[in-house]
């Protein structure tokens, strides 16, 4: 029987958003087989913390204008999207943002508690155009893994605006395969493994939740315990239920989100659809909004032609 646990892991680098690990010497044809599956779990199943609903004085839907508030509220609402947090407890959280103007208002603005504070506070929220201007909000703040959307989400009190939220720490992985040896031995990998987080979370202690959801996965198959959960097949459920995500989450210029919005391309759905040949000939979409795209499909797992 081959044992395949005596490996080493290294790190070369790393700082608060950024991490380079080396994983050596792997049995030959492990490598790949290792640093994908890492890849994967690392941006599936890693928990974060996100801005799942708001309350903001004056507004009782999210279409409402704001009186000296330059971005209408959509605008503010995907800009709180982009909000990171330091945050581990189950229970969500509520913090509060109050600003009077003028200027911009970023994620700092955002009063942190004891246990939840932001991790980006750059992040751009609103631009207050006068000093009569003022924008006062309640964030709740929930700990989570994935994607959640607002339609799947109720709320019973008056003027609460639910959110669509990316709990996902993880920004970014790459990782690379190379030959190594072992003794006099040649035919095992090195894998030299990348990955970006938000900076909520540290690289290593990333890689560790990832590693440990692998072998939790994994000792199914050869220590299976019996559970009473209903387990739902995914080939079951409609395809599109798995790329019912809005295009406001891909990064793009504010006039190219609207231009594929008003070309009919308002999810992930229907851009994997329609196919880049044709979502290039929306009005606004240029070359390099596509490489964005294809991008940020290609790190979700998504295929598009």
């Amino acid at each position: 029987m081959i044992d395949t646990s005596k490996f080493h892991l290294k790190t070369i680098k790393e700082s608060d958003n950024y991490g380079k690990f080396e994983l050596s010497p792997l049995f030959g044809g492990l490598g790949h087989t290792v640093g994908n599956s890492l890849r994967r779990v690392l941006l599936i199943t890693v928990p974060g913390a996100a801005i799942t609903r708001i309350k903001v004085d004056g507004a009782s839907h999210l279409f409402t204008t704001l009186p000296g508030v330059k971005e209408d509220l959509v605008e503010v609402s995907l800009n709180l999207k982009k909000i990171k947090f330091n945050y581990s407890k189950n229970e969500p959280v509520v913090l509060n943002l109050s600003k009077k103007g003028p200027g911009p208002v970023t994620a700092a603005d955002i009063e942190d508690s004891e246990v939840c504070r932001v991790s980006n506070p750059e992040q751009h929220i609103a631009t207050l155009s006068d000093a009569k201007s003022s924008l006062k909000m309640e964030l709740t703040v929930e700990r989570g893994v994935g994607y959640t959307l607002a339609r799947e989400q109720k709320t019973d009190v008056v003027g609460e605006i639910i959110l669509d939220a990316s709990f996902t720490p993880i920004t970014k992985v790459n990782y690379a395969v190379e030959p190594t040896r072992l003794g006099k031995k040649s035919n095992y990998d090195k894998l030299v493994l990348e990955l970006w987080t938000d900076g909520s979370i540290e690289p290593v202690k990333a890689l560790k939740l990832a590693a440990k959801d692998l072998v939790n996965c994994y000792s199914q198959i050869f220590d299976p315990k019996e559970y009473e959960d209903e387990v739902v097949t995914l080939s079951a459920l409609p395809i599109s239920q798995g790329y019912d995500i809005s295009v406001e989450e891909i990064e793009l210029p504010l006039r190219v989100t609207n231009a594929l919005k008003k070309a009919g391309y308002t999810t992930i759905d229907t851009l994997i659809k329609a196919g880049r040949a044709e979502v290039s000939k929306a009005k606004n979409v240029g070359e390099k909004s596509l490489k964005i795209i294809d991008g940020w499909l290609k790190e979700k797992g998504f295929i598009w032609k």
